[in-house]
């Protein structure tokens, strides 16, 4: 990569969302790391993932939950944005989202789609989707319930004790 193609770019980047902006975004997936096989080590860099959406349609506030493109990209964060840019069409300004991703989703598009992946990106990216999905079911449990107080007062008055199933 060069810095001269860094900065063009760079020169890409929207600092606010307007109408007709792509919206992408880019998270770091794995670090540097290295797998033994076969009584060899290979080493490996780290890794990012990158999301792209076409501008969405005008009065559409959300992004939509499949990305138009989902692709993994190495060394560092600035080889990431050269990827992202790289499915811009010519012209195209991108908007980094700072919204809420389903980067589980978009690492499982990258793991069922990229034909040149190693062992090492599945074993990782496997590695990432779990982690993600944790995440997920832990703001689950936190955030949401069936339980309303209410209604858990009312069966409390109404049910006598040992009947009142939790």
């Amino acid at each position: 990569m060069t810095r001269s193609a860094f900065i063009q770019a760079s020169r890409r980047l929207a600092s606010r969302y307007a109408a007709g902006c792509w919206i992408g975004a880019i998270r770091p997936a794995f670090s540097a790391g290295r797998i033994e096989h076969e009584q060899q080590v290979e080493t490996y860099p780290a890794h990012f993932l990158v999301a792209l959406w076409e501008p969405p349609a005008e009065g559409s506030p959300l992004l939509p939950r499949w990305p138009a493109v989902a692709a993994i990209a190495s060394p560092d964060s600035q080889a990431a944005l050269l990827e992202l840019v790289s499915h811009l069409p010519p012209q195209a300004s991108l908007w980094l989202a700072g919204e809420e991703v389903d980067w589980a989703l978009v690492a499982a598009i990258v793991r069922q789609t990229d034909r040149n992946l190693a062992a090492y990106h599945r074993l990782e990216l496997d590695g990432f989707i779990a982690r993600c999905r944790a995440v997920e079911a832990e703001a689950i449990r936190q955030t949401y319930s069936d339980r309303d107080p209410g209604f858990e007062a009312l069966k409390a008055r109404l049910l006598p004790p040992g009947d009142n199933p939790a």
